[in-house]
């Protein structure tokens, strides 16, 4: 495979991200904002943005469960809507094309990665599959979490072009949007020396710091309070959530108990009943045999599959689980798995989680959890196990999976 792209390729991508615009574009100007973002979180986003209307904002004056970087985000989209009429409708037109031009570099991401990863006609074919996929696409109007998927595909692209110190800025601003892309860290450990990963780690702990602390000084007790809410939180939607008897969302309630900083870190529902110690130790011991037996011979793509992996893991060890964080798992699927063994995961995790969030959950039949929780359980435990066996494969062994699956 040449370094160089050639330029017919980069027409058919050219040609692929303005089918993917163009589609979301008439989506935005066709229906109406209240229908578009029904079931997501827009509406909460912006009940919140609004307080900036009296001059209060996230970190300073309320609490926040977000990290840093959306919830400024939304007040100045919520300060622009206002410059232009006002309205939760101009928000939603304003915010979504924020999140629009998100999932376009997503896009041209992922095509980027996947022509470095394999050759120029995986690529294209993977970027017409992930713009056809529906949970990127619905997520755009309903969550933020498509500007998390960016942040960790930024920081693979930068590091696999051997840009760390850029990819590590990247990771700290991604830290500071969800924690969520500091994930890919022990993929850097596992792939450069220790000096190399000592000053990646060095700069994305300074780009996080650069932003956490004028916060801490400005908010105080507010900050401190909005750091400390997603450790503060009981379980949601997982095996441990069943576990303790927690058959609810991982909603927090109305957005004016964000100026309470005691009810961010105030659980809403039954207390863990495993100990989260154990948890540790039993996953732990799991991530740390993959991550030292894994085989790295000049093989990037496994980088990006031990961040696969991590997230997988990840995922079956947190106590809550969100439906919108399938849209950072699904480009890393695509990347690392054969093309249809990515998409038998991905149809099937996207149909379970849809059909636990809008389709029951909005309908309050929450014993349904049961079912849909332990459908996904098992999805994940499957797919890591996948991760696992191409992490662990000898060098010829590896090469065929790669291709073969």
């Amino acid at each position: 495979m040449s370094t160089q792209p050639s330029s017919g390729w980069r027409e058919r991508c050219r040609f692929i991200l303005v089918l993917f615009v163009a589609l979301r574009l008439m989506m935005l100007a066709t229906f109406p904002a209240d229908n578009l973002t029904l079931y997501g979180d827009y509406p909460y986003y912006y009940e919140l943005a609004r307080y900036s209307e009296q001059g209060y904002l996230p970190f300073i004056h309320y609490w926040s469960e977000h990290l840093p970087v959306f919830p400024f985000l939304s007040v100045g989209v919520y300060q622009l809507a206002q410059m232009l009429g006002g309205g939760y409708h101009v928000y939603v037109y304003l915010l979504g094309l924020v999140m629009l031009a998100v999932g376009a570099g997503n896009l041209v991401l992922l095509m980027r990665l996947a022509r470095r990863l394999r050759d120029e006609e995986t690529a294209e074919r993977l970027g017409w599959v992930y713009s056809l996929l529906f949970v990127p696409l619905i997520n755009t109007w309903w969550t933020f979490d498509e500007l998390t998927a960016f942040t960790i595909l930024l920081t693979l692209d930068l590091l696999l072009s051997g840009r760390e110190r850029w990819s590590a800025v990247a990771m700290g601003l991604g830290g500071m949007t969800k924690l969520v892309p500091l994930l890919v860290f022990p993929a850097v450990m596992r792939s450069r020396p220790w000096r190399c990963w000592m000053v990646y780690g060095v700069i994305a702990a300074a780009v996080m710091v650069a932003v956490a602390a004028p916060l801490l000084v400005a908010g105080g007790e507010m900050a401190r309070a909005s750091f400390l809410s997603p450790a503060g939180r009981s379980s949601w939607e997982t095996v441990w959530a069943l576990l303790d008897g927690n058959l609810h969302t991982g909603l927090l309630g109305s957005s004016a108990n964000h100026f309470d900083p005691a009810t961010a870190t105030t659980p809403v529902g039954h207390p863990a009943r495993v100990p989260e110690g154990v948890k540790l130790v039993l996953f732990g011991l799991v991530y740390g045999v993959v991550f030292w037996q894994a085989d790295w011979r000049e093989n990037p793509r496994r980088i990006v599959t031990l961040v696969c992996f991590t997230l997988v893991l990840f995922f079956l060890w947190s106590e809550g689980w969100s439906p919108q964080w399938q849209t950072f798992l699904f480009p890393l699927l695509l990347l690392v798995l054969p093309l249809r063994r990515s998409l038998l995961f991905i149809l099937a995790s996207s149909f379970v989680n849809l059909a636990e969030w809008p389709v029951l959950l909005s309908r309050g039949m929450n014993d349904w959890l049961y079912l849909t929780v332990g459908v996904r359980t098992a999805l994940f435990v499957l797919l890591l196990i996948d991760l696992g066996g191409r992490l662990g494969a000898s060098p010829r062994r590896g090469s065929v999976a790669v291709e073969q699956g």
